[in-house]
């Protein structure tokens, strides 16, 4: 029978190693019998792009698909009518208030997603990176202008996004740790500049979305970086901003 973990819904998490190809579909069925007999919720298992024999095998014995990436997909079985976690329903994005000399670091992307001329820096947060981690290594690679974190400033909240998701958007004050400006990220950005406050606020090329943004980095105190570790167990890591 192939092995598992059990989970805090009753459920099991099938383990990907103790899979044998000229097994699977039998050793999937003793499985879902033990778990019926034991009285388990949920069966999940993970498979990657090449098992497509196993994914037929397995949505033949009622699995149904729960989320996927690049190379994996995850699917789960229901052996009683429960509550199944929700698959993943937001992507996430950092944005970067970067100010030194009364100017603002600003870029201007190859294919604009923006109606501005100019934006701040900015991008998605990679799976398993930090929001500070992101902000700062996007900032860099569009830039080539090292940061440290000051404070968190704005969250935008908005759906639909790509593929129908929502999407929360973060920004951040950022201190600029060099001045000059190399751009790392090619592909995608065309320039990259230091501009002018006074000039940034009175450009009607500008939005009142990046302005509003920029105004609340400078006058509001925002949300500082806390230790959270001590309130969750078992993480790689938490940020709590406070």
């Amino acid at each position: 029978m192939l092995n598992f973990i059990e989970d805090s819904y009753n459920g099991i998490t099938i383990d990907r190693e103790s899979i044998i190809s000229s097994k699977f579909i039998e050793d999937l069925k003793e499985l879902v019998e033990f778990a019926k007999d034991d009285g388990k919720n949920l069966i999940w298992l993970t498979l990657n792009s090449k098992d497509g024999i196993k994914i037929a095998n397995a949505l033949n014995l009622g699995f149904k698909f729960h989320n996927c990436s690049e190379n994996e997909l995850v699917l789960v079985l229901k052996l009683r009518d429960v509550y199944v976690p929700f698959m993943p329903t937001h992507t996430a994005g950092v944005g970067a208030v970067v100010i030194a000399n009364n100017k603002l670091l600003m870029v201007q992307e190859k294919i604009k997603s923006h109606r501005s001329i100019y934006k701040i820096p900015g991008g998605m947060v990679d799976l398993g990176s930090s929001l500070e981690d992101s902000v700062i290594r996007e900032v860099y690679e569009e830039t080539g202008i090292k940061t440290e974190l000051e404070k968190m400033v704005a969250l935008v909240n908005d759906h639909p996004y790509r593929f129908n998701k929502a999407n929360t958007y973060y920004v951040f004050k950022l201190k600029a740790l060099n001045f000059d400006i190399n751009i790392i990220d090619t592909d995608e950005i065309a320039l990259a500049l230091w501009y002018d406050l006074n000039e940034f606020f009175a450009n009607e090329k500008i939005g009142d979305f990046q302005k509003r943004i920029v105004q609340s980095a400078l006058s509001n105190s925002g949300f500082k970086k806390l230790d959270g570790s001590s309130y969750f167990n078992g993480k790689d890591f938490v940020e709590l901003y406070l």
